[in-house]
């Protein structure tokens, strides 16, 4: 028997559950998500937790600045009660050469007319923020003080459990198979029955491309791996998330809320490859380079290696928002890496489409697919892992 609702998410990351939690939170309920797996399974349980706003676009410098008002909005409501936390504890961005100081100096300006208070700190205050550091190749850095970080474990949690507890479903292990388009709505068939929405959101993450072509919609994304390892537990040392955007693969560290220090860098991979295929040499390759910055990092112990989709766009730019010719279809995908950080504004805007007809932010309307059909692209170059 076919399934119904007036709007239908194809999705459990942190894009379509945020995107359902907004709906819901706005007195909306006639609506369902649909997830491959279990909630988070994808690109949101292997993301690096970091949110930021320091960026090189308007677009993604305004909508990352509101999706950190909306984290600190969430930690304070009722999904902070449930156990979601937004840590604000910044970013700070290495430069070892006077050139990236002058591309920081350029992005700051920018950063600080749209509102976010990043700044340019010697080596001495680099120090003061993250006192393990080592110094002595530092030229300066970009500090984010409004940036952060949350668990992806708890902040899906709490979505989860706000949806349920709100009544709106969470279908899991029900894989979107085909979906058709008729005048009144959208046919999905799953691994688990067959569903009708008079609205669909695509929100599927690496799934969304091929799911899209059965619309004939060309999206021109590309899933590209990117890989991950998480030490031990130590105590806490680093608060922002460091980058080192100097060194070829732009490594990174952060310590997470249990004590990890989760680290990435991005290496030469081929597109599409599932996200099963490790390299045993990844461990040094992301560590290695950071030893400059921590040279104590030679003594921890990795636990854990994973690879997940860098689900990207020709510009590093989402793609949100409906699709001409398609009445009733909206899509929220491409986000390149940055999704977890901004998916409270991007569940907002889907949702401003779906209830009032337009967002609200003018930058939104920037990120439709017909710039990726136009090739209009926006550029966006600070780009981590």
């Amino acid at each position: 028997m076919e399934k119904r609702a007036e709007v239908g998410i194809i999705g459990g990351g942190i894009i379509g559950l945020a995107t359902a939690y907004e709906l819901a939170s706005r007195g909306f309920r006639d609506l369902v998500v649909l997830t491959a797996s279990f909630p988070g399974d994808g690109s949101t349980f292997r993301c690096a937790s970091g949110i930021r706003a320091s960026f090189t676009t308007r677009e993604h410098i305004v909508l990352m600045r509101e999706s950190i008002r909306k984290w600190i909005e969430w930690t304070r409501g009722e999904l902070g009660r449930l156990g979601l936390r937004f840590m604000q504890k910044g970013y700070l961005w290495l430069a070892s050469t006077e050139e990236r100081v002058r591309a920081y100096e350029e992005s700051i300006r920018l950063q600080n007319k749209l509102g976010v208070p990043t700044r340019l700190v010697d080596p001495d205050e680099a120090k003061r923020i993250v006192p393990v550091l080592d110094t002595r190749h530092l030229v300066a850095a970009l500090h984010d003080p409004t940036a952060g970080k949350a668990s992806p474990f708890k902040t899906v949690h709490a979505l989860v459990m706000y949806l349920k507890s709100h009544g709106i479903p969470i279908h899991t292990y029900t894989r979107a198979e085909k979906i058709e388009e008729r005048e009144e709505g959208f046919r999905v068939e799953t691994s688990r029955g067959t569903y009708f929405f008079e609205k669909l959101v695509v929100a599927a993450g690496a799934g969304s491309p091929r799911l899209l072509s059965q619309l004939g919609i060309e999206t021109m994304i590309k899933n590209i791996p990117r890989h991950a390892i998480l030490t031990e537990h130590y105590k806490p040392v680093i608060g922002p998330l460091v980058v080192d955007p100097d060194t070829p693969g732009a490594p990174y560290i952060i310590q997470t809320g249990h004590g990890g220090f989760y680290i990435g860098r991005k290496i030469p991979e081929t597109p599409e490859t599932e996200p099963y295929s490790l390299k045993i040499d990844y461990p040094s390759l992301a560590i290695k380079p950071l030893l400059k910055w921590f040279p104590w990092l030679i003594n921890v112990t990795v636990l854990r290696h994973w690879m997940g989709h860098y689900v990207t766009t020709p510009d590093h730019h989402p793609i949100i928002g409906p699709v001409p010719g398609h009445r009733n279809l909206y899509v929220s995908t491409g986000y390149s890496g940055h999704g977890y950080m901004l998916s409270p504004a991007a569940a907002e805007i889907i949702a401003d489409y779906i209830l009032e007809g337009k967002p609200k932010w003018t930058e939104a309307y920037r990120l439709n697919i017909m710039r990726i059909w136009r090739g209009d692209y926006i550029h966006e170059t600070a780009i981590v892992g």
